[in-house]
């Protein structure tokens, strides 16, 4: 970024803080917003920069967990790419594909979904134990 660049958006930047106002991005227009802040500024959630030295860095956006992950079906059985069962094997939380593709809803969403699919997988080990145990020690009926 040129020098020249940084030290405008700086400006910029200090002008909407002495103000009060995020023109830029909104930062600060909820009480939301305000719960964490600094009481005592205009916008609880914006402060000038001052001082320096100044750096920049590039940032793009992400996603947090996976972006692949091992593919599941709704009992946490792990799939092969021809869409057969890996017998015996199961996946949930990071490990697996997210159940929201490539996007992130927010603070905690891979958490739900891997406490789900964790539940779903250790019910379904159960069900095969009780189907596959044996009963007065003869192996069940087919």
């Amino acid at each position: 970024m040129p020098a020249d660049t940084l030290k405008q958006t700086v400006e910029r930047f200090n002008t909407s803080a002495r103000e009060g106002k995020d023109r830029d991005f909104g930062r600060g227009g909820s009480a939301y917003d305000h719960y964490y802040g600094d009481p005592t500024l205009p916008n609880p959630v914006l402060d000038t920069i001052d001082g320096g030295p100044y750096y920049a860095v590039r940032l793009e956006a992400g996603d947090l967990g996976t972006k692949g992950g091992l593919v599941t079906d709704a009992a946490g059985r792990v799939l092969r790419p021809d869409g057969g069962v890996v017998e015996d094997l199961y996946a949930s939380g990071n490990v697996s594909a997210s159940v929201m593709g490539n996007d992130y809803a927010g603070a905690g969403a891979t958490i739900g979904p891997a406490m789900v699919f964790a539940h779903l997988a250790v019910r379904d080990v159960a069900e095969h134990a009780l189907r596959t145990a044996p009963v007065n020690g003869q192996a069940p009926a087919s």
